[in-house]
């Protein structure tokens, strides 16, 4: 099976609703995995934000079904897309600090389950960089670090400490700049921020307050293209250019509220397999 791996950084807040009802403070929730709660692109979610761009930029032409399927939408016989998407699962978030404008933060198991998808999938990825992040997934955190030489430095409103690693330079190309390190439970426990929206009537009055959970800017994701087996010769070069046009995306949107800018993110290939 070949899979490509891929990251997608916000540039701005996300919201790709979970479309449950939620009876809480907050009104509506961002997807999340089942198990561990942590945000998540799912499958469909990414699948469709992928097929509107290029269906904007190929128009919807034969390419777009052999693709991605046939829109649910059509009242033709049902076709599967050619190529798998994998749900997008969050490698780091931004945690404010005193000594930069944020840090890039994960947790060991985060890092133990991205080693251990790739492996699953047998992509291979920078020799130095995984043994650096082994390193990581090896270690046994009780509170939360920071690598690199900080001292003094606080996490959100907490003083942490800081811990020195030769592998830093390569282990910021792919995780970014400043990187804290949390036990599981205490990056679970940062939760995410939400936002207060409004709708107003012909007087400015207030109708509808409610409150939107978000993924803040520049939180990175991960996530896995599988390529078809076999692919159909009389589709063999509109595939090669997907696959080429996939690399050239400098910008996509995600989720919802397009209009006020929520969603726009960088992807990047990590590792793309011949």
């Amino acid at each position: 099976m070949k899979a490509n791996l891929y990251t997608i950084k916000t540039l701005t807040n996300l919201h790709v609703g979970s479309g449950d009802i939620n009876y809480g403070v907050v009104d509506n929730l961002v997807q999340k995995d089942p198990i561990n709660g942590l945000p998540v692109i799912h499958s469909s979610s990414l699948k469709g934000a992928f097929r509107e761009y290029f269906e904007e930029k190929y128009g919807k032409d034969r390419r777009i079904i052999y693709i991605f399927g046939q829109d649910n939408n059509s009242s033709d016989t049902k076709r599967p897309g050619a190529y798998s998407f994998f749900e997008a699962k969050l490698l780091t978030r931004p945690v404010r600090s005193n000594k930069a404008l944020y840090f890039n933060a994960t947790s060991c198991e985060i890092i133990r389950n991205f080693l251990e998808d790739i492996e699953v999938l047998n992509i291979e990825i920078d020799k130095t960089l995984k043994n650096a992040l082994e390193k990581l997934a090896d270690m046994n955190l009780k509170e939360p670090i920071v690598l690199g030489d900080f001292e003094g430095a606080f996490l959100e409103d907490k003083e942490v400490k800081s811990k020195n690693i030769d592998e830093l330079k390569v282990l910021e190309e792919f995780l970014g700049r400043n990187i804290a390190l949390y036990p599981f439970k205490d990056f679970v426990d940062l939760g995410l921020p939400f936002i207060a929206r409004n709708n107003l009537d012909e007087d400015g009055i207030s109708k509808n307050l409610w409150y939107e959970e978000i993924v803040p800017k520049y939180s990175k994701f991960y996530f896995f293209l599988k390529e078809p087996q076999n692919i159909d010769e009389e589709f063999k070069k509109e595939a090669e250019e997907f696959e080429r046009d996939l690399l050239g995306i400098e910008l996509i949107q995600f989720g919802a509220n397009k209009s006020i800018g929520y969603g726009f993110s960088r992807l990047k290939a990590v590792k793309w397999i011949e």
